[in-house]
């Protein structure tokens, strides 16, 4: 299956979500010298059904497995194999996380194709399904699945605020938890390349990639690594940083020297983290309630 037929499964499974109120009040002041925004994605540039992505946040059930499996065309030989498969997919999932942590990753983010093939493989010696297509089955499983368990659609003004930055020639990226079918949804619900939309392709710094994950340090450094690779002249104090998760988002990019901005414009991924002894003492440089009010913050 292509990237193109990954897309068309996206738009197919897709239905547009509306954000939940917050009953936050921005903050917003403007801030000099940004060179660069980055983004969040899940809850920030893409309301998220479960807050997060998926793998992360996602709560699965027997069914909505049964369901995943039927649709990528894999015969289901024992009536079982929904409640099977899924004790199966969170075994796999904490052995993959284990492994990296024994690799000395704090915070890993295991590749969910490899993770749906070895549950697939797991599966089959069980004598649960049965199924053809093995190169790409991992793929689709897994943008089968992420859609059901975790809904996603654009914030409604997320394609006009990333426009408006790019047509005024600022840089933007994004750094996120992820998987490869994250840049996927992201371009098939907006209708827009990655480009179009004027994010910079060396400043996409996605977690499957890295097999780390927010809200790790060596996450943020390396993004850091990757800024100066791309202008020495950027340091992190040029760099605007905009997600919805006050201990993922906020506070490592702080302790870098980020400008930050927590996106409060959604009940299901706002997370204030008030118990957690990094963010008691920490506020962000902005509240914003919508992307939009970026516009008025950012000195152009």
């Amino acid at each position: 299956m292509t990237s193109t037929d990954l897309h068309e499964r996206f738009k197919k499974l897709s239905e547009p979500l509306e954000p939940i109120d917050t009953k936050t009040i921005s903050t917003l002041r403007e801030l000099n010298d940004i060179r660069v925004i980055a983004y969040d994605f899940y809850g920030t540039l893409f309301i998220s059904g479960v807050g997060d992505i998926g793998i992360d946040d996602g709560h699965a059930n027997a069914d909505l497995l049964t369901e995943t499996l039927e649709n990528s065309g894999i015969e289901i030989l024992d009536k079982s194999a929904g409640t099977a498969g899924f004790k199966v997919y969170n075994q796999v999932v904490d052995k993959h996380i284990q492994s990296l942590k024994k690799d000395g990753i704090e915070y890993p983010e295991p590749d969910i194709r490899t993770v749906w093939k070895d549950v697939l493989d797991e599966m089959e010696s069980e004598g649960l399904i049965n199924y053809s297509n093995r190169d790409s089955l991992p793929d689709i499983v897994s943008v089968e699945f992420e859609a059901r368990m975790n809904p996603v659609w654009p914030m409604e003004d997320a394609v006009d605020t990333l426009t408006f930055f790019k047509d005024r020639g600022l840089t933007q990226g994004i750094i996120s938890n992820s998987q490869f079918y994250t840049p996927i949804v992201l371009e098939a619900l907006t209708g827009h390349t990655l480009s179009e939309l004027g994010f910079e392709k060396k400043l996409l710094h996605w977690s499957f990639e890295e097999n780390l994950k927010k809200p790790g340090l060596k996450f943020y450094r390396d993004f850091i690594e990757k800024l100066d690779d791309f202008d020495p002249n950027l340091s992190p104090s040029n760099v605007l940083y905009v997600g919805n998760d006050m201990l993922k988002d906020v506070y490592p990019a702080h302790h870098f020297g980020m400008k930050t901005a927590l996106f409060a414009g959604d009940k299901r991924s706002l997370k204030w983290r008030e118990d957690d002894d990094r963010c008691k003492n920490l506020l962000p440089d902005l509240i914003i309630t919508s992307l939009s009010e970026l516009k008025k913050c950012v000195k152009l």
